[in-house]
């Protein structure tokens, strides 16, 4: 009999979940599966999963009943959730699935930054779902993984941006600038993840991935020394943060949200993060030593290359 672990992955072909199935893969310890929407089993990158040996199992989730649901994760040692964040009320009904069908562990869509209540409406939700999870008595391990590395530096020209939407915000220094925040390269989470997810230490913990911590000073130093350009920042204090946040509404909200727990409140730190009322969370960087994440420095010379 197969010795492999079964993996269920919501939105296998994601930005986080692309990562993870990739790290997964390369292992060849875990039998992976996407969960996918009927109406995107047609999709091109969904249909590039199956010749990489991913099981398809389709699913309406808005329409499945629970059984429905329970009848998918038929099989299934552990159910990872990287589905979008406006899409976030599709966990639950998964959840209880998932504690239906016997999974021993569900990673819910955290793979964000560290932080408490009351600060950030989207965290709040996102806490809310790990609190059903404990409340239901369902095997878990809820995993953050700071900030993304693409997201932290300057960018030079816009139309080339991987994240345009987020352009300005990229060239703007929230405070002081000299905040420390726990970045990762997205790239690097699927092989911490493919450690995390079957390491009995990690079994009910909440654990935190990270590459480095940087001030937004700092970082605007090195995208300076590494393109060998001037960036102009727009420096905005944190009163003007707080007046931004008041008017903001919609995804400006929740950037805004997240930027003053990162860039002023200094919640996204490993320090904070092991703190007993965040979560006490185990370092992925203590516990699986021999990884070696990139550095802000290489994704520097990336985004600044020719």
């Amino acid at each position: 009999m197969s010795t492999q672990v079964n993996v269920l992955i919501l939105g296998a072909t994601g930005t986080t979940g692309s990562s993870i199935v990739d790290a997964l893969l390369v292992s060849g310890n875990f039998n992976v599966i996407a969960a996918v929407r009927p109406s995107s089993a047609t999709k091109s990158a969904v249909k590039a999963l199956k010749p990489r040996g991913v099981e398809i199992r389709l699913v309406d989730f808005e329409k499945s009943s629970s059984e429905q649901l329970a009848e998918v994760l038929n099989g299934v040692d552990i159910v990872i959730s990287t589905i979008e964040w406006t899409q976030l009320q599709l966990q639950r009904p998964l959840i209880d699935a998932s504690k239906k069908a016997g999974v021993k562990r569900f990673i819910p869509c955290d793979w964000g930054t560290a932080g408490a209540h009351g600060i950030r409406n989207l965290h709040d939700k996102k806490l809310g779902e790990r609190d059903y999870i404990k409340e239901i008595g369902l095997g878990y391990t809820f995993i953050d993984v700071g900030w993304w590395m693409q997201l932290t530096l300057p960018i030079i020209d816009v139309a080339k941006a991987e994240y345009p939407m987020l352009f300005d915000a990229s060239r703007t220094i929230y405070g002081s600038g000299n905040v420390k925040n726990a970045v990762t390269d997205r790239r690097d989470i699927g092989s911490f993840v493919a450690r995390i997810i079957t390491d009995a230490r990690t079994q009910d913990r909440y654990v935190f991935i990270w590459g480095e911590e940087v001030t937004q000073n700092e970082v605007f130093a090195l995208a300076e020394r590494i393109s060998g350009k001037k960036f102009e920042a727009i420096h905005l204090s944190e009163d003007a943060l707080v007046e931004t946040y008041k008017k903001a509404e919609g995804l400006t909200r929740v950037h805004i949200e997240y930027m003053y727990s990162i860039w002023v409140l200094g919640e996204n730190t490993v320090e904070n993060a092991k703190k007993e009322e965040i979560g006490r969370a185990l370092d992925a960087r203590q516990l699986y030593p021999d990884l070696k994440p990139r550095t802000l420095e290489e994704v520097a010379v990336e985004v600044y290359s020719d």
